[in-house]
């Protein structure tokens, strides 16, 4: 009886010991993979993670730039998952490394950190795309940029001229680009559907071809967004009568785009006897596909012209970028003929 008495007193000890020990490590480990600092005193840094990275390196790492307290208990959690998920409730997937970037800061304590760490996510690029960009100008930014090379993104992109929205994008570099212009493509479409007039026209692929290829034109036209209607009703009012447009910007197209020229300074009356199918001083009514990605301004202006009586107009304020509308020939001529391009920055 006694030594049976001395056996259960020896097995509560131990039992005692063992979970002194086990309570001391788990408030070592709490203590250790809790937040170095406070919001106030925090450290970040931005950490991309490369394929094949350990979570031993990633520890000595964080260590060596005072993000965590100590790189063995930190790395005893990818090592231990399940106690690890258990010490801090959490899911066990959440203590492991995978290859992406992530911003850390020495306020957030171990599972915090691992969250970020297993997240995976890719390092995006910002690029912005402004209004009145041909696809060959976009994809000459978007390898500038990294996100994928430029002739990839031309044949991806073909015959998608004018629907491709004009936007600032988040892009992974490298990325595929029938992504990219798919991307682009559906953000037009999503764009559009929140104008009525846009919306409306969605369905009918010959409509909206004719109203993206107007407006295009009004893109490379206007400068101030106010007089979008007013160029559009001048269009829209030529091609009832059956007019040329007489668009400058379809020249510079024509230059530009179709023979690979330097944007020009001045059209020249050579420039407009050039022959192409997107040449509107020789050609009446819209020309065959869009000469560039418009933004909502000219979208919505071609779906919705002024109603006006105006056939012409002339670019009278160069430094405002306001323009003079008139109704005959006459009166167009009296103004003057200057054949200035726009927005040539672009």
């Amino acid at each position: 009886m006694k030594n049976s008495r001395k056996i259960k007193i020896a097995a509560i000890a131990i039992a005692a010991l063992v979970l002194a020990a086990a309570f001391s490590a788990y408030a070592a480990l709490r203590t250790l993979t809790s937040a170095r600092d406070t919001n106030e005193s925090q450290t970040s840094i931005h950490l991309k993670i490369e394929k094949g990275d350990s979570a031993k390196k990633i520890a000595a790492i964080l260590e060596e730039s005072k993000i965590i307290k100590s790189r063995a208990a930190f790395y005893a959690l990818a090592r231990f998952p399940k106690a690890a998920a258990f010490l801090f409730g959490q899911s066990s997937e959440i203590f492991c490394v995978k290859a992406g970037v992530c911003d850390l800061s020495s306020a957030m304590d171990a599972a915090q950190i691992y969250q970020e760490l297993s997240a995976g996510r890719e390092e995006l690029v910002s690029v912005s795309i402004p209004e009145g960009l041909t696809i060959s100008k976009i994809a000459q930014r978007l390898e500038k940029a990294g996100v994928c090379l430029g002739k990839d993104f031309r044949a991806a992109a073909k015959g998608r001229e004018g629907f491709l929205f004009p936007d600032t994008y988040s892009l992974a570099p490298e990325s595929d680009a029938k992504t990219v212009v798919q991307i682009m493509a559906d953000n037009f479409y999503q764009k559009i559907s929140g104008v009525p007039s846009l919306s409306a026209i969605k369905g009918d692929k010959e409509k909206l071809l004719k109203t993206v290829t107007l407006a295009s034109i009004i893109e490379r036209e206007y400068r101030s967004a106010d007089e979008a209607p007013l160029i559009a009703s001048v269009f829209t009012n030529r091609i009832k009568k059956g007019i040329g447009l007489y668009s400058c910007a379809t020249v510079e197209y024509v230059i530009t785009e179709v023979l690979g020229r330097p944007h020009p300074d001045i059209i020249t009356y050579d420039d407009l006897k050039i022959q192409s199918p997107y040449n509107t001083y020789l050609n009446a009514g819209l020309p065959p596909a869009p000469i560039c990605n418009p933004g909502l301004v000219a979208l919505k202006a071609a779906a919705e012209p002024a109603a006006t009586d105006f056939y012409y107009f002339q670019l009278m304020d160069e430094a405002a970028g306001r323009h003079v509308f008139t109704k005959t020939l006459s009166e167009h001529v009296q103004q003057g003929t200057i054949f200035k391009t726009k927005k040539a920055s672009r």
